[in-house]
Formats: C-alpha cells, sequence, structure tokens
C-alpha cells in the first residue's frame, strides 16, 4: 500500500528495475496546477490537476486517488504509467487528497473522493477551458486503498456515472479473513521488539487519537524520510514538504500497523455496540458485498499481482468474476509474480510487460469513452 516495497517482500525475488523503482518516491509530472477542493475542521484537501497532451478536445478526465492503508500515503504522483499512457493519450489526469485515518473513516473519504469529483465538474472548466473539458466523460482510477475507495464510489449515485473504474490491487472484500478482521486479529505477529524513533506507546496512541484536528490529508507512503531528505522530496513531489514530527509518526504508525497488527487497528470500532453491528458495517465499505442483486454497476478493469501480499489477487478475482455475470464489462491484467505495486516499473510503453498488463487497461478506458 506504498511506493515502497514493504520489508515482508523477499527483495532477492523482485526483478532489479522494480527493485529500482523503490529507492525513491515517485516523482510528478510537470506541468500541473494546485487548488483546494474542500476544507474539512481547518483541514485543506489538495487537488492537483495536469491538462491532456495530444487531445482531441472536449477530452475526459481521469481522477486518480491514492493509496497508503487508508491512513498513510499522498496525492502528488500519480502511478508512472498514467502520465504515458492516459495524460499524454489526451486525457486530463486529476489527483486529490482525501482525509487520512484513524482520524477519518473509510465513510469519511468515500464522501471525500465523491466531492473531489462534483469540484471537477464544476471547476475544471474554468481552469482547462470551457471547450477543452468533457465533464461528462471521466474514469476514476484507484491505487491499494484508493482502489477500494474508487470501488465503493461505484455503488454512489454520481450523476453521470463514471464511464469506467480502474482497480489497481485495491480491496473489495474488508470480510476476507487475510485482513484479520472478523476475528479481531491484533496482536503481534513480530517477535521483535519495535525500534524506531518513536516508542511503541507513542505509535498504538496515535492509532487510537480521532481527534479530526489532528487528521492528515497527505504523509509519507513509507519510510522515505529514511530514504531521502525533505528537499529531495519536496523537489520530487513539486511541492513544500517537511518531515515534520506527526509526518514521521505517521509514517511509524503505517509500517507498524502494516507489518504488526490487523486492518482493524485502524478503523473505529469502538463506535459499535458489538461485533455483528460492526461486521455488518464492514459489509457495507465492501464493493463485492455491495453488488448483491444489483443488476448494473459501471465497467470495471482490474490490475493486480499474483504475488501480493497485501491484498490478495483473489480480490480482484472475486469481484471481476460477479462483474461480468451481471454482463458488466470487464477486463483483468494479472502480472505474474508481480507483487503489490508491482505496476511501479512502468513508466513508459518500451518497458517489457506494458503491452500485456497495462496496454489492456488503457483499450478498455478509450473503448469506454468512445462508447459513451
Amino acid at each position: 500500500m506504498s511506493n515502497q516495497a514493504p520489508p515482508t517482500i523477499d527483495e532477492t525475488s523482485l526483478r532489479p528495475d522494480l527493485l529500482e523503482s523503490f529507492k525513491l518516491p515517485r516523482a510528478s509530472p510537470p506541468n500541473f496546477t494546485d487548488h483546494i477542493f474542500k476544507i474539512v475542521n481547518g483541514l485543506e484537501l489538495g487537488i492537483r490537476v495536469w491538462p491532456a497532451e495530444n487531445a482531441r478536445y472536449p477530452a475526459p478526465f481521469i481522477t486518480w486517488h491514492h493509496g497508503g492503508g487508508f491512513i498513510a500515503g499522498s496525492h502528488w504522483a500519480p502511478l508512472p504509467w498514467m502520465e504515458p499512457g492516459l495524460r499524454q493519450r489526451g486525457y486530463h489526469i486529476v489527483s486529490p487528497a482525501y482525509r487520512l485515518g484513524p482520524q477519518a473513516t473509510i465513510d469519511d473519504q468515500v464522501e471525500d473522493c465523491i466531492d473531489s469529483i462534483t469540484w471537477c465538474r464544476t471547476q475544471l472548466p474554468s481552469i482547462l477551458g470551457q471547450d477543452k473539458v468533457d465533464i461528462d466523460r471521466y474514469v476514476i482510477c484507484g491505487e491499494s486503498a484508493g482502489g477500494a475507495l474508487v470501488t465503493l464510489m461505484g455503488h454512489r449515485q454520481l450523476s453521470p456515472p463514471p464511464k469506467a473504474i480502474i482497480n489497481v490491487y485495491g480491496a473489495v472484500d474488508l470480510l476476507d479473513p487475510h485482513f484479520g478482521i472478523l476475528d479481531k486479529r491484533d496482536s503481534h505477529t513480530a517477535t521483535e521488539p519495535w525500534n524506531g524513533e518513536f516508542s511503541e506507546q507513542e505509535i498504538v496512541a496515535a492509532l487510537s487519537d480521532h481527534d479530526p484536528t489532528h487528521c492528515l490529508a497527505d504523509a509519507l507512503s513509507w519510510n522515505e524520510q529514511e530514504r531521502c531528505s525533505d528537499r529531495e522530496i519536496s523537489k520530487l513531489w513539486a511541492t513544500d514538504f517537511t518531515f515534520s514530527k506527526p509526518i514521521r509518526l505517521r509514517a511509524e504508525v503505517h509500517i507498524y500497523r502494516s507489518t504488526r497488527l490487523s486492518l482493524a487497528s485502524c478503523l473505529h470500532t469502538e463506535g459499535f455496540k458489538d461485533d455483528k453491528e460492526f461486521h455488518a458495517w464492514l459489509r457495507s465499505v465492501s464493493a463485492l458485498h455491495l453488488l448483491g442483486d444489483k443488476k448494473t454497476y459501471p465497467p470495471t478493469a482490474f490490475l493486480h499481482g499474483t504475488a501480493d501480499s497485501a491484498v490478495p489477487l483473489s480480490q480482484s478475482q472475486k469481484m471481476a468474476s460477479k462483474l461480468r455475470s451481471m454482463g458488466v464489462p470487464t477486463v483483468e491484467c494479472y502480472e505474474s509474480g508481480g507483487p503489490h505495486v508491482f505496476d511501479n516499473v512502468y513508466k513508459s510503453p518500451s518497458v517489457a510487460g506494458w503491452d500485456t498488463y497495462i496496454q489492456p487497461i488503457l483499450d478498455f478506458v478509450d473503448k469506454q469513452l468512445s462508447d459513451s
């Protein structure tokens, strides 16, 4: 759920170019404008807009919603293949922030993502040009936790609905035992004592902090503060970013939670009177279960690695199967042996594997937008 390979991955098994891509955070493509689309409890939620290149106007827009396990990550640098694959083929790219947990719930985050679409439809014409953008034709793309959010957005009454959804290794079934929620598995999975800048007591306290005034909108994805300076990361992200104490603490909280605790440790479990109520809520934020007996859902593309230990491949497979049974246009691209964030290497169409794993997603987007 980050730009950095989690420590649970055997780095010796990674293809060299993927390992190299994890050394520094992803860089933001150039030629963008930054805006604020929402303010909640004094917290500004930013949104970055890249105008389409080689476009036939009015051009559709595509939003990207970042990952980070619902408590980390930032909106400044979209997936590497989106610049050459989508922007340079004529689509505007937009990346909004959203409130991060544990102060914000998944429901809050979905609300922020939906509000970003509303903002795009009202503000992009004045930013990009009235004749440059088609506000009724858009696609929503999410990575990891962001993938979970965009699949949930597909169930909301967006008007008009997205022409397509791209779920990039995002969880769609939070009741899956893999996430350790049903049995409230929150015991340590590591035997070694925690060794970081912050104590284990400070990290556990931060995970229980639900004060909305402490909420962050952008954070580190993993341990970037150990791999580069805040000056370097500011240059990569093209923003003024500092490794403040809350930012450094959040990075360690994310690593601690991801490697030692279940997903439940960042959810507001104390807001439910019993397990039955909590599990009912988990079902309500699991896109797969919400399909139920529905007859319609936006066309959806799935991009996933078969060796993903953070979000199992079965998450994408089960939802894709259900959508196909409903007659929903669906495409699945699963890289053999690919771990979480395997697509970090796809920076240009010349990279081996692009035609197999990225091009079908792009063709799918083209078709859904051209058919509308």
